[in-house]
C-alpha cells in the first residue's frame, strides 16, 4: 500500500523547475506574493543597474525580477572553471587551490550553477509536454546507490542515497536523476508535527508525512532486514558458478529476497551499517520510484509508443501500472525487466562475447539470404522457446543470445506480455515476430553508461576505496559530507552531460532529442536568462462622453438635424 499523497507530493517536488518563473510582488503581506492574484504585475521600466522593474497590480508596490544572472556576483571570471572542474574529477580541496578562492565562494558557486542548470533545462525539457513529433520512446531506468561520509564521531555510520534515473536508448538523454533525499525537510520540524497530526499513531502509508523516513522507522527496519541477510549468508553455496549460472542465480535470489521484505514494492531495505542523514531527510525510496516514472510518463505523454526497461524491482514494475495502466490497456506501453551480470572478468567477457559471434556466424551460413537483423531475430526466437518461469509469480525469463563487453549476459522478462495468443496461424507468427523485436532491443545499456561516467565525473560519487591498513575496510575520503551538496552536483552532471557531451557522431544528447542546434557552451548556461514574460498594459477605460444642457433637452442627440431643416 503505498499513500497517494506522497506521490503527489514527492512529484511536484522533482517537477518543480518545469514551471516558468514569473515575477511576484515582493510584499509578503500581498496576495500577488503567494501567487493566488489573478491580476499579473506590468512591466514598470529598469533601476539604475538595468534590472526590470515591475509593479505590483494588486497592492502598486514596485520590485525587481530578472537581468542578469550574475547581477550579485562581483568576481565571475572563475564561473566556467568552477563548472568545469566539477564535473572533470577534481576534487573540492584542489579546486580552492588552482582557482584561489575561498570555500565560501566555491559552494556560492556551486549553488549558482545548480540554479542555472535547472533554469536552463527547465526551459527546454518544458517543451517535450506537448511535442508531437516524439515518436517511439525507450527509456531505460536503474538506481544508483551514492555514499555520504558520516559527520561526527558518535555515530559512525554513512548514509546510503539512491539515486533513480532514466535515459533515452535511442539519443542517451537523461529525463532526470531523483535522489531520495530532501534537503529542505527538517528533522526537527517533522518530530514537532508528528504529535500534531498523530503520525507516531499511524501507519507510514497514512501518515502526513508518509514519505520521509524517520530515524527510528529506519533503525527498526535496518534490524529486520539485516537478521535476514546474515541468515542467507549462512545458507550461500561456496561454489562458484558460470557468468550464465550466476545470473539465474541473481535473478532467483532477487525474487526471494522480495518475497521476504515487509512491504513487496518497498525497494531496498536499509542497513545497520548506514544511517539517516545529519542534514535534510531521507524519502522513501517507493514513494520517489513511483514520483519518478509519473514524472517521465508525463514528459512524454504524447509519444505515439513508450517502452520501459527495468531494473529488476518490483517497486519499479508498480510505478510502472500505476502510471500507464491506460497505455498498457491499448497496448501503445511495455514494461521489461532487464537483469544484466555486473561482475566477470575480461576474459570471461570476451570468451562469452566470442561464443555469441560463432553462434551468429553459423546462423548467417544457415540463411545465407537473411539480414543481418533477421539472423538476430531467429536466434532469439530459438531462445523464446526455452523461456524458464522463475519466482514467485512464475515471471517468464528470457536469455538473449547476442553478448557483447558491456552485457556479455542479460536476462529479459516481459511484463505486460497481456495480449492474447491467436489462433490464426500467420497473426500468430506475426505476434512471435513482435515479441522477438522487442526482446530484441531490451536494454540497459544508456542508463548504465551514464552511471558509469558520473561515478568518474563526480570524486563525490567515486566508489570506496579499500584501505591496505585498517582490515580491508571502504575508504570514503572523497565523497561528500553534506548530501545536498551531492544532489546539487548530481544535477549539475545530467546537465552538462544532455547539453555540453559530444559523442562519437559529434552530437549532444539533447541535440539527437531535437532540444538543441549544437554542443552548448558552458557560458550558455551560465549566463541564460530566461525570456521575459509578455508585458501586461494597464487597460484603458473609455469615458463615455458628458451630455450638455443642449443634448439633454434634444434626448441625447448629438448633432441631430431636424428633419426638413
Amino acid at each position: 500500500m503505498q499513500s497517494n499523497l506522497a506521490i503527489a507530493e514527492e512529484l511536484l517536488r522533482i517537477s518543480t523547475y518545469l514551471e516558468p518563473v514569473l515575477p511576484r510582488c515582493s510584499d509578503e503581506t500581498c496576495a500577488a506574493s503567494s501567487g493566488t492574484s489573478t491580476k499579473p504585475p506590468t512591466r514598470f521600466g529598469t533601476n539604475r543597474h538595468g534590472t526590470p522593474r515591475y509593479k505590483c497590480a494588486n497592492c502598486g508596490k514596485t520590485f525587481t525580477f530578472g537581468g542578469k544572472s550574475t547581477k550579485r556576483q562581483r568576481e565571475t571570471h572563475v564561473n566556467r572553471d568552477v563548472f568545469r572542474h566539477l564535473v572533470n574529477t577534481v576534487p573540492i580541496r584542489r579546486i580552492i587551490k588552482l582557482l584561489g578562492i575561498s570555500t565560501s565562494v566555491l559552494y556560492d558557486r556551486i549553488d549558482f550553477i545548480y540554479e542555472q542548470c535547472r533554469l536552463f533545462a527547465g526551459e527546454r525539457e518544458r517543451t517535450l509536454i506537448d511535442r508531437t513529433d516524439l515518436g517511439r520512446r525507450r527509456i531505460s531506468v536503474d538506481r544508483q546507490k551514492l555514499m555520504v561520509n558520516w559527520s561526527s564521531k558518535k555515530q559512525r555510520r554513512n548514509t546510503t542515497i539512491l539515486s533513480m534515473a532514466s535515459a533515452d536508448q535511442d539519443t542517451g538523454y537523461i529525463y532526470g536523476t531523483h535522489l531520495n533525499f530532501d534537503e529542505e525537510m527538517d528533522d526537527a520540524a517533522v518530530s514537532k508535527d508528528l504529535v500534531r497530526f498523530g503520525d507516531h499513531h499511524l501507519a507510514q502509508p497514512f501518515r502526513r508525512y508518509a514519505r520521509i523516513w524517520l530515524e527510528r522507522d529506519y533503525e527498526r527496519a535496518a534490524k529486520r532486514a539485516d537478521g535476514r541477510r546474515k541468515a542467507k549468508k549462512e545458507a550461500a553455496e561456496l561454489v562458484e558458478p558460470s557468468l550464465e549460472d550466476r545470473l539465474v542465480n541473481e535473478v532467483s535470489s532477487r525474487y526471494e529476497d522480495v518475497v521476504e521484505r515487509d512491504v513487496i514494492d518497498d525497494g531496498d531495505e536499509p542497513s545497520l551499517n548506514s544511517r539517516t542523514p545529519a542534514k535534510g531527510m531521507l524519502l522513501h525510496e517507493q514513494s520517489v520510484m513511483h514520483a519518478h516514472i509519473q514524472f517521465v510518463s508525463r514528459l512524454l505523454q504524447r509519444a505515439t509508443k513508450i517502452r520501459f526497461y527495468l531494473d529488476q524491482e518490483p517497486g519499479l514494475r508498480a510505478a510502472f501500472m500505476a502510471a500507464q495502466v491506460d497505455r498498457v490497456l491499448n497496448r501503445t506501453a511495455d514494461a521489461f525487466y532487464v537483469q544484466v551480470t555486473k561482475d566477470g572478468t575480461v576474459d570471461q567477457k570476451r570468451g562469452l562475447v566470442g561464443k555469441s559471434i560463432k553462434a551468429f556466424r553459423r546462423m548467417c551460413e544457415a540463411h545465407p539470404d537473411f539480414t543481418e537483423e533477421e539472423v538476430e531475430l531467429l536466434l532469439i526466437r530459438a531462445e523464446m522457446e526455452r523461456v524458464r518461469e522463475i519466482g514467485k509469480w512464475n515471471d517468464r525469463w528470457l536469455r538473449h543470445p547476442l553478448s557483447d563487453m558491456r552485457e556479455p549476459v542479460k536476462m529479459i522478462c516481459w511484463l505486460t506480455d497481456i495480449e492474447k495468443q491467436s489462433e490464426d496461424r500467420n497473426e500468430r507468427e506475426a505476434q512471435l515476430q513482435q515479441a522477438a523485436r522487442l526482446y530484441r532491443r531490451a536494454s540497459l545499456n544508456e542508463i548504465d553508461r551514464f552511471f558509469m561516467q558520473l561515478r568518474r565525473a563526480l570524486t563525490m560519487a567515486e566508489r570506496g576505496v579499500v584501505s591496505a591498513s585498517a582490515d580491508r575496510r571502504l575508504w570514503f575520503g572523497k565523497n561528500a559530507y553534506n548530501p545536498g551538496i551531492l544532489a546539487k552536483l548530481v544535477e549539475i552532471f545530467r546537465t552538462y552531460f544532455n547539453y555540453c557531451e559530444v559523442g562519437e557522431d559529434k552530437r549532444t544528447p539533447a541535440m539527437r532529442m531535437g532540444l538543441a542546434r549544437g554542443p552548448v557552451a558552458e557560458e550558455d548556461i551560465l549566463y541564460f536568462v530566461p525570456g521575459e514574460p509578455p508585458r501586461q498594459r494597464a487597460s484603458s477605460v473609455r469615458r463615455a462622453p458628458e451630455e450638455s444642457p443642449s443634448q439633454h433637452e434634444a434626448g441625447g442627440a448629438i448633432n441631430d438635424v431636424p428633419a426638413g431643416a
